[in-house]
């Protein structure tokens, strides 16, 4: 792979150092098995002010042993010159200032890293397309950390160790299933979670992973309430999470909730809430018409659903965008908010008229009875829109049954024990201990044949 291949960034993105204590336990678990010698090459990609060079230092000097070669690999100029003069006396150490994602540095017996955590956002349409042409792990809405596995497990040797900290999200998020099956084939030694926060400024929810690139076997499982047990990970590029929270729920059938609804979605993006969104007792007169009920997570309450706000909504109950002359009043009221309306990327992009939302809202699906539920929760709770009047916003999720015959009898099947363990199970992890759900994770919930025959809505 060369530079000809590949976008170089124009700076480097998302580094975090990594705290000295947990570059010792990661050196710790790279030589566990097996020490270095001096023929062996040891590669830092990313390598910083060289911290995890400075703590292998350490632990050869501590262990009376020679050092391995290393090198060390650093897209900042800035910081590749400050860890080239650190190791300055050490022959061993070489520091180099290269792309690790646009070149090729030969096979390597040790590779341990704290690669960038970038996201898809912030990089740019060229930085994407060059990616995704290079790496399998691309895909969705990659994070950079995820191509730093894919390059690294390649540099690895047969038989070789690596010992990577990033953010646990490549452990279930849809974008990370290439990942999971590229690891999976390989023993994944261990999954360490560490601490929230151990990053100043950054709650990651990071994982210490060791991979042994030879074939796979057990893994062992540390959460960060310290319980520890093997497990076998999934093969297939399925969330781990079931495997790793240690709940296996015997839950499988070949109905699931995707079969029983039209559509289960993100509430609507309006990219400019603050302006579509007024107290119900404000929204002007000649609005009404086009003004609807609308809630955020936080009015999904125990009491029930609050209702306190409205949305303005220029379109139709098919969700087409009304046009200029049923919209005169509207224009003239939001064209106060012109300026910051076109400051908006879908604007920008040529996307959208000034006036619309982010994201053309599905009315036709929206306006039916419905149920609804939080993006992040600490506990899965499910409510029903019962005349189907409410337009959720994007921190709800909304759940439309194909058949209305079928939205009571969902309902209670989603706050059931049985469903809400399954869906404790399979959600990502959000911080603080709360979940966030998402289309993906509802859809896949099994339901019980017994109670929804694939008859009733055909």
């Amino acid at each position: 792979m060369g530079v000809n291949n590949i976008v170089i960034p124009e700076k480097p993105k998302g580094q975090f150092s990594t705290p000295y204590p947990i570059a010792n336990l990661m050196v710790k678990k790279l030589f566990k098995f097996r020490q270095p010698d001096p023929e062996d090459r040891l590669l830092d990609p990313g390598c910083g002010d060289g911290v995890f060079i400075e703590a292998v230092l350490e632990w050869c000097n501590r262990k009376g042993i020679k050092l391995p070669r290393i090198l060390g690999v650093e897209l900042d100029s800035r910081l590749a010159s400050i860890c080239r003069r650190k190791f300055t006396k050490y022959k061993e150490v070489t520091v180099t200032q290269k792309d690790f994602l646009a070149e090729d540095f030969g096979q390597f017996d040790f590779i341990i890293c704290n690669p960038p955590y970038v996201r898809l956002e912030e990089l740019s349409e060229e930085e994407r397309s060059s990616y995704r042409r290079i790496y399998k792990t691309a895909f969705g809405k990659f994070n950079l950390y995820m191509l730093f596995f894919e390059k690294a497990l390649k540099a690895l040797k047969d038989g070789g160790r690596l010992v990577i900290i990033t953010p646990e999200k490549f452990e279930y998020t849809l974008s990370s299933a290439p990942l999971r099956r590229l690891i999976a084939r390989y023993h994944v030694e261990e999954l360490h979670h560490l601490k929230e926060g151990i990053f100043k400024g950054l709650v990651t929810y990071p994982t210490i992973t060791v991979i042994n690139k030879v074939d796979s076997s057990p893994t062992k499982i540390i959460k960060r309430d310290g319980l520890s047990f093997y497990a076998s990970l999934p093969k297939d590029g399925s969330p781990w999470i079931p495997v790793i929270e240690g709940k296996f729920t015997d839950m499988t059938a070949n109905v699931t909730l995707k079969d029983l609804t039209k559509r289960i979605s993100c509430g609507v993006a309006t990219g400019k809430d603050n302006v579509f969104i007024i107290e119900k007792n404000r929204v002007p007169e000649n609005l009404l018409e086009i003004a609807y009920p609308t809630i955020s997570g936080r009015d999904l309450t125990p009491e029930g659903i609050r209702v306190s706000h409205m949305m303005i909504i220029p379109y139709d109950r098919e969700g087409r965008l009304l046009p200029k002359d049923k919209l005169k009043d509207f224009i003239r009221w939001i064209k106060t908010y012109k300026k910051v309306l076109e400051e908006r990327y879908c604007v920008r992009k040529g996307k959208r008229a000034w006036y619309e939302f982010h994201e053309r809202p599905p009315m036709s699906d929206i306006l039916r009875p419905k149920i609804l539920c939080k993006d992040i929760t600490k506990e899965p709770t499910f409510w029903i829109d019962e005349k189907g009047m409410i337009v959720p916003r994007h921190s709800v999720y909304y759940i439309v049954p194909k058949n209305y015959s079928l939205l009571h009898k969902l309902y209670k099947y989603l706050n059931s024990e049985k469903a809400k363990r399954w869906i404790v199970a399979h959600a990502q992890r959000a911080t603080n201990g709360f979940i966030r759900l998402q289309s993906n994770t509802l859809k896949d919930l099994p339901m019980p044949q017994e109670s929804f025959k694939i008859a009733t809505i055909s």
